[in-house]
């Protein structure tokens, strides 16, 4: 196995100050930040043990007011600057000749400009956010894979969903947006984001996200599905270390085809790599087949372009036993959850109840909602019922 490496993530930095002298000293130092106007807050502060402590409580004041009206993870940079006489402050004046009679008193003393300084952090409402970061063991996409991860607050040794996105989905580039997954880590699971290869930081130059998986198909499933089924057992073997809880993998669309796969070839792996539950959205048995079957495919002109190419079905199903989910996944069926569009025509429908009814799908882990094949991903956002019977089944190791 690869060594994975911890990275943290870039924190967005809030200056608590309509300064602009405040601004250009943040400016000048490289720092890349909003500002909020903290309002009255310093007026709150009345009294203090002496200059320093009300620096520092007007700062924390200003700090404390902006961080309150903000989404984390953040941290805010409150500051106050006073002049003191001995102990005694001096206020700001209140006019210019309020302004004239500070500096006469100032004048020819010793007098003392104190800085409070407060930094304040917002968690973000998914707990603990990093990054982690590892040679990908995929030859053929190279380079370095990426995996975020999300660890619930308050919770010693969490189980872990490793989880792999659909196509062309790259939330980080997608300022507010979310696919409904981020309800696993509000139910003490910790959830690590695998970006999938031709994705996000791996996207290709010149290229569109995850356009290399068709337009080098049938080539380009082999070269991704390789790829990702490690970096899943890498990530797997990872949460492992972290400790004894029990360790999922999960996916939508995309993400669903290669973690069906890798459940598969998990029984072969090694124990530490081998994951004890699985959740799988809008997916399907035939993965060779969608090149006929899927919407999708058809809208991109994929049986065209294959057929041009010289590709025919039965060239394409020699690929059957690299592509499809074949054999018995490895774990039981009592941990496997799925979740499938009733109206789904990218992954039909009926591929995907053809495999929960092959690899024995309780009933109560089954979720058909009368959505389509976007639309039943989606609905994650106001139904999370599937990952919470997911979660149900994480906890009770």
């Amino acid at each position: 196995m690869p060594a994975v490496s911890r990275v943290r993530c870039p924190i967005r930095l809030v200056l608590a100050s309509a300064s602009p002298r405040r601004q250009e000293i943040l400016s000048a130092a490289g720092y890349e930040f909003e500002t909020a106007d903290p309002g009255e807050a310093e007026y709150a502060v009345a009294a203090a043990s002496g200059p320093e402590a009300l620096a520092l409580a007007k700062a924390r004041a200003k700090a404390q007011a902006v961080a309150a009206g903000l989404a984390g993870p953040a941290l805010v940079v409150g500051a106050d600057t006073l002049v003191a006489l001995g102990d005694e402050v001096l206020g700001k004046p209140l006019d210019r000749l309020d302004a004239l009679r500070i500096l006469t008193r100032l004048s020819g003393t010793r007098h003392r400009v104190i800085t409070g300084l407060c930094l304040w952090p917002v968690p973000g409402a998914l707990g603990t956010e990093y990054w982690l970061r590892f040679a990908s063991p995929g030859a053929a996409v190279g380079g370095v894979a990426w995996a975020h991860v999300y660890e619930p607050d308050g919770v010693r040794d969490p189980p872990s969903l490793v989880y792999g996105h659909g196509t062309a989905v790259e939330l980080d580039s997608l300022d507010g947006v979310g696919d409904g997954i981020d309800e696993i880590v509000r139910q003490d699971v910790r959830l690590v984001r695998l970006e999938a290869p031709w994705h996000g930081r791996r996207r290709l130059p010149g290229r569109y996200g995850g356009e290399p998986f068709f337009a080098t198909q049938p080539l380009g499933a082999l070269d991704l599905f390789a790829a990702e089924l490690r970096e899943m057992a890498t990530l797997v073997a990872w949460c492992r270390r972290r400790g004894a809880a029990r360790v999922a993998l999960g996916g939508i669309s995309l993400g669903a085809l290669a973690c069906q796969l890798a459940a598969c070839h998990a029984r072969h792996w090694p124990a530490a790599a081998r994951p004890d539950a699985l959740f799988l959205a809008t997916t399907g048995a035939d993965v060779v087949g969608l090149v006929a079957t899927s919407s999708l495919a058809h809208a991109l002109g994929l049986p065209r372009a294959l057929a041009a190419g010289g590709w025919t079905e039965a060239e394409l199903a020699r690929w059957r036993p690299l592509i499809d989910p074949l054999g018995e996944p490895a774990p039981l069926p009592a941990d496997i959850v799925m979740l499938l569009g009733r109206t789904d025509d990218v992954t039909p429908f009926a591929d995907g109840r053809a495999l929960a009814a092959r690899w024995r799908v309780p009933a109560e882990n089954l979720f058909l909602p009368r959505r389509g094949h976007f639309s039943a991903a989606v609905g994650l956002l106001h139904d999370p019922a599937p990952l919470r019977r997911l979660a149900l089944r994480l906890h009770r190791g």
